[in-house]
């Protein structure tokens, strides 16, 4: 059960530390934050499945231009390649929590004694077996506000979640009208 009204993104953690909500739903980038800070013995799962398994992916990409000067691609490219370089990628995921971008990075032997140490370290990693891709469309940021709009409407009680996610498809669905 849900209580009434939003639980605000930013807050959540806060809210975990101080016994305002009792489970979370965030991202692996607070796992550290959370070990850091959780004044409680706590734990880690995958998302609870139905018909299927999934997971919601996400985070930041690197991007190449391509009116970049040969110079930028150069330079673009050497700090992608040390960025996700399985050293770097590994003390990227332990520093943050976020999940390291490369089987590589899992073997490394920092990766192998934190996962060791703190094994929820490791569960969305296993969970990525599940995952699909992150939904994406045409003005993907507009739909997602639609949508998001339909939840929240939903656990304030503005709407039922039929009519919720009705005005979400119809809003979508107006949205993309020119590129069908």
């Amino acid at each position: 059960m849900h209580a009434p009204g939003i639980v605000e993104w930013g807050t959540t953690p806060k809210d975990f530390f101080e016994g305002k909500t009792a489970i979370m739903w965030t991202t692996t980038g607070n796992l550290t934050n959370v070990r850091k800070n959780a004044p409680f013995p706590f734990g880690v799962a995958m998302l609870p499945e139905n018909k299927r398994r999934g997971t919601p992916t996400g985070g930041g990409n690197f991007y190449v231009f391509k009116k970049s000067t040969p110079e930028q691609q150069a330079a673009s490219l050497t700090f992608i390649k040390w960025m996700t370089s399985p050293e770097r990628a590994a003390k990227w995921g332990i520093d943050t929590g976020y999940v390291a971008v490369s089987p590589a990075a899992w073997e490394t032997p920092a990766m192998k004694a934190y996962a060791k140490d703190f094994p929820p370290a490791a569960i969305a990693r296993d969970q990525l077996q599940y995952a699909w891709a992150e939904l994406s469309t045409h003005d993907n940021q507009r739909v997602t506000k639609a949508l998001n709009d339909g939840l929240q409407a939903a656990l304030t009680g503005t709407k039922t979640p039929a009519e919720a996610m009705k005005a979400a498809q119809a809003e979508a669905d107006r949205i993309l009208r020119s590129y069908r």
